[in-house]
C-alpha cells in the first residue's frame, strides 16, 4: 500500500479517502518523509511545494502534479482578442504586475525570504501608522499572482521540471500544456462526486435553469440571463462573483458542494455558456443528476460531453434560445447510452481506479 502526502483542497479530497478504503495511508497537507508519492491537485500550490523539494529529492519520494488549465489569455494578447476579455490586458500585462509576480515568486520560493517577509509584516500590523502598509503590500503580493506570462512561462514551466509525473484534466489541457509550455503529461479525467449526487432524493423543480460557475467575463452568465428573461423563465447562478463588474439579474450567490448540488436537483435545464474550459466538472454533474444540458460548441464540451448535450453556437444568444426552447417543448431526448457512457468515465469508481494505477506505475518504475 501507498503513502500518499496529498497537498490540495476539497476538488480531489473525496477521492483520497477512496484510496483509503483501499487501504492506501494519506496525509492530508503534511510531509512525512518516509512517504512514497506527494500528491499535489494544482499546479497553483507550487509555492506550499517549494520548501519541501530538497526533501522530496532526498527522500527520492516520487511528486506527482496534478494540472489545472492554462487561460489562453494569460499567455498571449491575442488570446484576449479570441475569447472578448480586452478589459483584462492592462491588469495583467502592466509592468508593476510582472515585477511582482517575479518579487512574489523569489520569496516564495524561498522559505527563509517567506519568513523573513511575514516576520516584517506582522511588525507593521502591529502599529496604527503602518498596519495600512502592512495590509497593501500584502494585497499586491499576493492579488493575481498567477494571472501573467512569467508565471507560466517561467516560474511554473521550471517548477513541473521537478515533477516524476505531471497528469493533465483532459486532452485539451494536455495539448496546451505540450505546446506552450512544452511540459509532457497524461490525462487523467476528473471525477464527478457520483455516490454523493446519486443519494440525494429528487426535489421539486424550482428553476427552469441553473448554471453553476465562477461569475467571470469568459463565462457567460449574463448570456444565460438574457436569453431567460427574453424567454420568461426562471435561472440561478450558483458560484463565487469574482468579476464584481458582472452584474446578474437573477438570484446568484455562493454554496457548499452539497447543497449546490441540491439546487440542481431543484432545475430543469443545465446551461453552460463558457467560451473556454480546461475541462468543465458541473455539466458531467448534470448528466449524473439526470438533466438536460445545453453547452456552447467548444473542444472542450465536445472532448468531455460527447454527444449528451444540445450545442449551441458560442456566444449567440438567439442560438441559445432556440436550444432552450427546444429542450422544454420535449423536442429534444436525453441520449440515454451517451449518459451511461459519461457516468462510467466520470465516476468515483472509475477516478480512483486511474489514479491507482498512475500512481503505481511510478513506483515500480525503475530509475
Amino acid at each position: 500500500m501507498l503513502k500518499i502526502c496529498y497537498y490540495g483542497g476539497e476538488n480531489l479530497m473525496f477521492l483520497m479517502k477512496e484510496l483509503e478504503k483501499n487501504g492506501h495511508n494519506i496525509l492530508y497537507n503534511q510531509f512525512s518523509k518516509d512517504a512514497n508519492i506527494v500528491f499535489v491537485d494544482s499546479h497553483s500550490k507550487m509555492y506550499k511545494i517549494y520548501p519541501l523539494l530538497k526533501k522530496i529529492k532526498r527522500y527520492k519520494i516520487k511528486l506527482v502534479i496534478y494540472l489545472a488549465d492554462i487561460p489562453i489569455w494569460r499567455l498571449s494578447k491575442d488570446g484576449f482578442k479570441t475569447i472578448g476579455i480586452l478589459d483584462e490586458i492592462n491588469q495583467n500585462y502592466y509592468i508593476t504586475k510582472l515585477f511582482l509576480q517575479y518579487f512574489y515568486h523569489i520569496i516564495h520560493k524561498h522559505y527563509i525570504l517567506d519568513k523573513i517577509l511575514n516576520h516584517l509584516l506582522q511588525i507593521l500590523n502591529k502599529y496604527k501608522t503602518t498596519k495600512k502598509l502592512s495590509l497593501k503590500i500584502n494585497l499586491y503580493l499576493n492579488h493575481h499572482h498567477q494571472n501573467n506570462k512569467i508565471y507560466y512561462q517561467i516560474n511554473l514551466k521550471n517548477f513541473l521540471k521537478n515533477s516524476d509525473l505531471n497528469l493533465s484534466m483532459s486532452k485539451f489541457t494536455q495539448l496546451c500544456f505540450k505546446k506552450l509550455l512544452k511540459v509532457d503529461s497524461k490525462v487523467w479525467y476528473l471525477s464527478a462526486n457520483s455516490k454523493l449526487i446519486e443519494n440525494i432524493k429528487e426535489l421539486p423543480i424550482k428553476y427552469d435553469i441553473i448554471n453553476i460557475s465562477r461569475i467571470t467575463t469568459h463565462k457567460r452568465q449574463k448570456l444565460i440571463v438574457n436569453a431567460s428573461k427574453k424567454l420568461g423563465l426562471k435561472v440561478i447562478i450558483i458560484g463565487a462573483h469574482q468579476d464584481k463588474n458582472i452584474k446578474l439579474d437573477c438570484p446568484h450567490f455562493c454554496l457548499n458542494h452539497l447543497n449546490t448540488m441540491k439546487e440542481l436537483k431543484k432545475s430543469r435545464i443545465y446551461v453552460d455558456a463558457s467560451m473556454y474550459e480546461g475541462f468543465g466538472l458541473t455539466p458531467v454533474e448534470a448528466v449524473f443528476s439526470g438533466k438536460i444540458v445545453i453547452a456552447s460548441d467548444t473542444y472542450i464540451h465536445r472532448e468531455v460531453l460527447g454527444n449528451y448535450p444540445l450545442y449551441f453556437i458560442k456566444d449567440d444568444l438567439d442560438d441559445l434560445m432556440k436550444k432552450i426552447k427546444q429542450a422544454l417543448n420535449g423536442e429534444f431526448k436525453l441520449d440515454k447510452e451517451a449518459a451511461e457512457q459519461i457516468k462510467k468515465k466520470y465516476s468515483v469508481e472509475s477516478g480512483k481506479n486511474k489514479l491507482e494505477k498512475f500512481l503505481k506505475s511510478i513506483i515500480n518504475k525503475k530509475n
